[in-house]
């Protein structure tokens, strides 16, 4: 065994000991931070999705497959284009890694890595304004084009998905109806949309069959 290899690894110092710490500290508070913030919003998350019929439910334009090709990439396109997104980034790390070294890399992953946790926080507070914020819509009658049972789970208690349409040409819109069996919404049947609008972005609504309230 040569005499490098018997020497002992030198010792921490206590620069390096405190170094380490803030790195641990600047790495693991943003993360509880961001997460006590998600814990806190979501306590208030049920009264702002309670509306005066009912749960408020995500209303989203249904996208229609003209093939079976077309159809499986719709529903596989976003775990695609996430993969791809990761394994981009994975790539582009490992490289720059590889040209400067990680003592080089350390302040800049830091520095990103706190902008991340700070965008999560942003978007998680401006998300929640945005749902507080709605405001109703006129109501109005559409006509049912289909409905699929949405099993229960730890999320939510399930209920019927109703696919409707508005109007001649208007595009075809799909909200849950929470807790509801498909029989209650038969194809081309009338049914009452009640639209909500978020204070910036998005589409909620409840929705019932015709006269029912």
């Amino acid at each position: 065994m040569s005499a490098a290899a018997q020497q002992p690894a030198a010792p921490r110092t206590p620069e390096q000991d405190r170094a380490a710490w803030r790195a641990l500290i600047w790495t693991a508070v943003p993360v509880i931070a961001t997460l006590a913030l998600r814990a806190s919003l979501h306590g208030h998350a049920g009264e702002a999705m309670q509306g005066p019929h009912g749960t408020l439910q995500p209303l989203r334009e249904a996208a229609q497959a003209a093939s079976a090709g077309q159809a499986l990439w719709l529903a596989s396109r976003p775990f695609i284009l996430s993969a791809a997104a990761l394994l981009a980034l994975w790539l582009a790390g490992r490289q720059a890694l590889r040209r400067c070294g990680w003592q080089r890399l350390r302040p800049a992953a830091l520095a990103l890595w706190l902008l991340l946790w700070l965008a999560a926080a942003a978007w998680l507070v401006a998300s929640h304004l945005n749902r507080t914020g709605r405001s109703a819509q006129p109501a109005q009658t559409a006509q049912v084009l289909l409905v699929r049972e949405i099993a229960p789970t730890s999320r939510g208690p399930g209920g019927a998905e109703v696919y409707v349409q508005t109007g001649p040409g208007a595009p075809a819109l799909r909200v849950l109806a929470e807790g509801r069996a498909m029989s209650d919404f038969p194809q081309n049947s009338a049914v009452t949309l009640r639209p909500w609008r978020g204070r910036w972005w998005g589409r909620w609504a409840t929705v019932e069959r015709a006269g029912e309230n």
